[in-house]
């Protein structure tokens, strides 16, 4: 947890969260195709039992903000998104943050994008508002630049 005005130190896990992410040909209202829009998320993270089923309605959310900071619309383009990894998705772990990292990397490599670690923090904390609402900055800021890390929330 973090307190507010009170410097913590942070380390990062070695384990991580692997994203990849396709993405169909973008398509107009007349256009259909085989795959022309939709979300589909396929999670191949090791997990604890029943954390992927508690924490789905966050994870996609988490997903839909990410998307949409990248100003990706998945109602007219498809996106596949599958996770992998050593991670294993619990709580506690930063489980949460190495998802909208990951994928925030991933997102912007489908792209072409060639985003600096700041600008990846930053596509991960919007994500991190789908599980925390309000979230400190700090699982994601451990998650883009690893090692250990000081950090105060004012």
């Amino acid at each position: 947890f973090v307190v507010y005005k009170v410097p913590a130190l942070v380390a990062a896990v070695k384990a991580a969260t692997e994203c990849k992410v396709e993405l169909s040909s973008k398509t107009t209202e007349s256009e259909d195709g085989a795959w022309s829009s939709g979300l589909l998320i396929e999670d191949n993270r090791p997990a604890v039992p029943g954390y992927k089923r508690k924490k789905r309605d966050e994870m996609i959310e988490a997903t839909k903000l990410v998307l949409k900071h990248f100003k990706v619309d998945h109602e007219k383009r498809g996106v596949k998104i599958t996770l992998g990894g050593d991670l294993c998705a619990v709580s506690g772990i930063g489980a949460s943050a190495s998802n909208a990292v990951s994928l925030s990397r991933a997102l912007a490599d489908a792209l072409g994008m060639e985003l600096t670690e700041e600008e990846i923090n930053r596509a991960g904390y919007e994500g991190e508002k789908g599980y925390h609402g309000t979230p400190s900055g700090i699982d994601n800021t451990a998650a883009t630049y690893g090692g250990v890390l000081s950090f105060c929330r004012t």
